[in-house]
């Protein structure tokens, strides 16, 4: 009986640390509902001349938010202008777009609408299917 007492404590430790282990690293990419996203991002204001564009509401601490940056700063994201958009220098910003959690990372069309968008990682299926979305196309 001692023994198997034992064993379920070490399994409950087990999936403690285990749990405490995968917030640390920050969660996957986390679909959020359209209505959580802004509607649109103001391009001018977050350096982008036009259109389409992608936008990451980071903070300066944020690991998973330099790693959202070099994804879609890299070939996934397109060669599409990229607008990092950090809480610390840019806050008003933030409460504009309705931005409270970072990394928030949104692909924005030509004018501005938001396609698709994500919290914490960036999902690159959702990312390549957001992208032919918002580019358009030549005829």
């Amino acid at each position: 009986m001692e023994r198997l007492v034992i064993a379920v404590v070490l399994i409950v430790v087990a999936i403690a640390i285990a749990s405490l282990a995968q917030r640390r690293r920050g969660a996957s990419a986390t679909a959020v509902p359209r209505s959580e996203l802004p509607p649109v991002v103001d391009l001018a204001a977050v350096g982008i001349p036009a259109g389409p564009a992608l936008v990451v509401f980071t903070e300066e601490t944020c690991r998973t938010c330099q790693s959202a940056l070099a994804v879609v700063r890299g070939p996934a994201g397109a060669g599409l202008p990229v607008a990092e958009v950090p809480f610390g220098v840019e806050q008003e910003l933030h409460r504009q777009h309705g931005i409270d959690t970072v990394p928030t990372t949104v692909v924005a069309d030509v004018d501005g609408r938001v396609v698709d968008g994500w919290v914490g990682s960036v999902d690159l299926s959702g990312l390549a299917a957001a992208l032919a979305q918002a580019v358009p196309r030549a005829d």
